[in-house]
């Protein structure tokens, strides 16, 4: 199956990225190919990318390809359809008059509220005929401002999520954040059925995490302890975690260094063969992992003038 993907522009690479990351964890085999902020991708499975992906605004599965939308003819029956185009190209079309034109060449009742089948066509390269298949993953009904228990360090829903997809995992893997916080990660990698276990030092971050969890409708499965409480709660398919920096969040008076390395060393204990997708408040820190992992991946994420967050996958 072929699939199109129009990526945000919120950042250069992560939305390709992670993209890319979800495919990975579904299939084995799969072509993608990435031009502009457009991905085209062929997998042998069904994916569900437009409902996971945090940094991706719409696309689905290719329904044909044409060089000139006279090309275009479609027959939906009695169903109801809406059609939206998406130039790239800047051929100075402009959209009401294309989706116009284009919609009276499709059989079927015209819809542009709710309509049974949304169609989206694309003009890059060529024009692309998709379904749109985006499910909105609604981060505004979680955002910190909207849980009963809120700390000024909480993770963005947007980027927990794309933390948790660039680590690879799919449904019923079971991850762990040794750094729970008030729970963002577990928030979004249970939303995807990913089955999540939290451990944070903090008593009142420990009650808070659960307290979050239970307002979205999910079952905690969260500890309270040192990252070394891992040890005891088996294997996992991956770590996904915003470890503290030791400024406004806590580390117990452990040194930075000291709580990374040995936090690097418990990851490679409880981790076989998944990856380790964190953030980091410099950069250096990742050398601390290198007895243990390899870099798969880094990215650079500056959330205002004063943070830049970096972003690694390892493996």
């Amino acid at each position: 199956m072929k699939y199109i993907a129009v990526l945000s522009k919120e950042h250069e690479l992560l939305p390709f990225a992670e993209l890319k990351a979800i495919i990975e964890s579904e299939s084995k085999i799969f072509n993608i190919k990435k031009i502009k902020n457009i991905a085209i991708f062929e997998t042998q499975n069904e994916t569900e990318v437009y409902s996971r992906a945090a940094l991706l605004r719409e696309g689905g599965r290719i329904l044909g390809e044409f060089n000139d939308p006279e090309e275009i003819k479609m027959d939906l029956g009695d169903k109801s359809f809406s059609l939206r185009y998406r130039d790239f190209n800047e051929n100075g079309i402009e959209s009401k008059e294309m989706e116009k034109f284009v919609g009276s060449k499709i059989k079927g009742k015209v819809n542009l509220k709710n309509p049974e089948i949304k169609l989206l066509l694309i003009h890059m390269d060529k024009y692309y005929l998709a379904i749109n298949e985006r499910i909105d993953p609604d981060f505004n009904h979680r955002i910190n401002e909207k849980r009963p228990f809120r700390t000024n360090l909480t993770l963005k829903p947007k980027m927990a999520r794309m933390l948790v997809n660039l680590a690879r995992v799919k449904k019923g893997d079971r991850i762990i954040d040794p750094f729970c916080g008030s729970g963002s990660i577990l928030i979004e990698a249970s939303l995807m059925d990913i089955i999540s276990y939290g451990i944070d030092s903090s008593r009142k971050m420990y009650h808070g995490c659960r307290m979050n969890l239970m307002h979205f409708g999910i079952e905690p499965k969260v500890y309270l302890g040192d990252v070394s409480k891992a040890l005891e709660l088996g294997k996992f398919n991956a770590v996904v975690t915003d470890p503290p920096y030791g400024r406004g969040s806590s580390t117990n008076k452990e040194n930075i260094e000291s709580l990374y390395s040995r936090s690097f060393q418990i990851f490679r204990k409880i981790v076989d063969d998944g990856y380790i997708s964190l953030m980091l408040p410099d950069e250096r820190f990742i050398d601390l992992a290198k007895d243990y992992f390899k870099i798969n991946e880094k990215y650079e994420m500056r959330v205002h003038r004063s943070l830049v967050r970096h972003i690694f996958t390892l493996a």
